[in-house]
């Protein structure tokens, strides 16, 4: 029985200790407890079993509950004196049993060391984080095109074949660089004061020159009011190539001539700084990379972006269409990596030489509902231009509508059989499309029996009951007077 409340008290003794102090220890102090010795003889104990490199316990916790306070020492005799007497001490942040206060001491240094090099590096690398009150008083945004393109960051503008690319960017830098304050009808934050820009023209040459050209003759200003604007001319075997680490890291992936580097060096060593730089196209930033991986594209246009932020540049890029003109070629997910975002599509049939641009996406606004349209020109319709080159200029939504409606006309075969099908008795659009072989959906006969109704060649017959489908007839007046 005795032995049993001998068990059930040291039991009570060990729950009454730190569970943070190992249980073996608990177990020897609750022992000594339950034997009635006072907490100082314990201490004693503990204290002689250190001395004896047989401590009865190493963690601070376990003194600490016996109500010794553990000293501070600084040097090594106060360590070794201390350590000769079994009683532990703090060193250089440390708790420590065995005397060697030099391994300590060093530690010290080192933290000491340590806590320099934080200091310094953070008087150079300065805390990024804000607060609130800080984040709300950050700068107004700062625009080149008033409220579509920012001072800086990265913007594309992508488009199908003879829609225009690169003359409405070309005509967007030599205004910038000419301190014009209009640019397609949109105002240009200039100042009136010229601009500097680098356009790097990966396909280049003669092709590029003569719009150049062109534009200048047109506007009537002298080449020298552009002194700013400089080309890196893909013409002449010139080119710009992101270094895109894909094998050995210690490799680089581009000969040095070709690099961004050099670029910025050409940059510098001319005076410049520029404010926009233009790269046309995207595919040739980085030749070989696969334009339908997302982690291939996001990663090119993040370094553009990357060096826009850092020198404070907006960076244009030029891209195409795929198979789906409503979209950039390739991979999805560069919209996201693009603080500006662009489309352009032909207007009316291909090589009407008008074109349209879409605001796909403006950051930190919503999403813009207005476009702007312009007409490509060159000496056949501007006879005094006497230039081989093309220049654009903006048109109002008339002309734009009027593109589209002929776009819309359909063939001679297709009208007729249209026309003729339906006859006085008229036809659904589902017996029409048979006839036809179109889809019942397809742009084609839809625009085809938009632009027989607007022309009185057919008539659309709406139907009365609800969930019928509507029908289309001959215009029998205009049939009449044919025959």
């Amino acid at each position: 029985m005795e032995a049993t409340l001998d068990s059930a008290a040291i039991l009570e003794e060990s729950n009454r200790i730190p569970k943070e102090i190992p249980a073996w220890v608990r177990q020897a102090v609750a022992k000594m407890r339950a034997a009635g010795k006072p907490d100082h003889e314990i201490l004693t104990t503990a204290f002689e079993r250190n001395a004896d490199k047989n401590p009865l316990g190493d963690v601070p916790e376990f003194y600490e509950v016996l109500g010794y306070q553990i000293p501070t020492v600084t040097t090594d005799d106060e360590a070794r004196e201390l350590a000769l007497a079994g009683r532990p001490y703090w060193i250089g942040g440390e708790f420590s049993l065995d005397g060697d206060a030099a391994k300590h001491i060093d530690y010290a240094a080192q933290e000491a060391q340590a806590a320099t090099q934080d200091a310094e590096y953070w008087e150079t690398s300065p805390n990024r984080l804000k607060s609130v009150a800080d984040f709300i008083q950050t700068p107004e945004i700062e625009w080149m095109v008033e409220g579509r393109l920012h001072r800086s960051g990265l913007c594309q503008i992508y488009g199908p074949s003879y829609a225009g690319r690169t003359l409405l960017v070309l005509d967007l830098v030599m205004s910038w660089c000419a301190g014009l304050e209009e640019w397609q009808g949109q105002r240009l934050n200039t100042g009136g004061e010229p601009q500097q820009a680098v356009y790097v023209a990966a396909e280049g040459g003669a092709a590029l020159a003569v719009h150049v050209d062109a534009w200048l003759k047109h506007r009537g200003i002298p080449a020298s009011r552009l002194s700013g604007l400089l080309f890196l001319d893909g013409g002449d075997g010139d080119h710009m190539f992101l270094e895109l680490q894909k094998g050995r890291r210690d490799e680089p992936s581009v000969d040095h001539r070709d690099s961004w580097n050099r670029l910025v060096k050409e940059i510098v060593h001319a005076g410049i700084e520029p404010s926009l730089i233009v790269f046309d196209t995207q595919i040739d930033l980085a030749p070989g990379v696969d334009e339908n991986s997302n982690a291939d594209m996001v990663n090119v246009l993040r370094m553009v972006k990357r060096y826009a932020d850092e020198m404070k540049f907006m960076a244009v890029v030029v891209h195409h269409t795929g198979h789906d003109e409503s979209r950039a070629r390739g991979a999805s997910g560069m919209k996201g990596k693009c603080d500006v975002q662009a489309r352009l599509e032909a207007v009316g049939s291909v090589g009407s030489g008008k074109a349209r641009l879409h605001w796909e996406k403006v950051k930190g606004r919503a999403k813009p509902e207005d476009s702007l349209s312009y007409a490509i020109k060159g000496q056949a319709l501007l006879p005094g231009l006497n230039s081989e080159g093309a220049i654009c200029e903006p048109i109002g939504d008339t002309d734009v509508a009027i593109e589209k409606f002929k776009a819309m006309k359909p063939e001679d075969e297709l009208r007729w059989k249209i026309y003729y099908h339906v006859g006085r008795e008229g036809a659904s659009v589902r017996s029409i499309a048979e006839v036809t072989g179109l889809s019942r959906n397809s742009k084609k006969l839809t625009d085809a029996l938009e632009y027989l109704c607007y022309t009185k060649e057919l008539i659309c017959i709406k139907p009365k009951t609800k969930g019928a489908a509507k029908r289309y007839a001959a215009n029998m007046v205009e049939l009449d007077e044919e025959e």
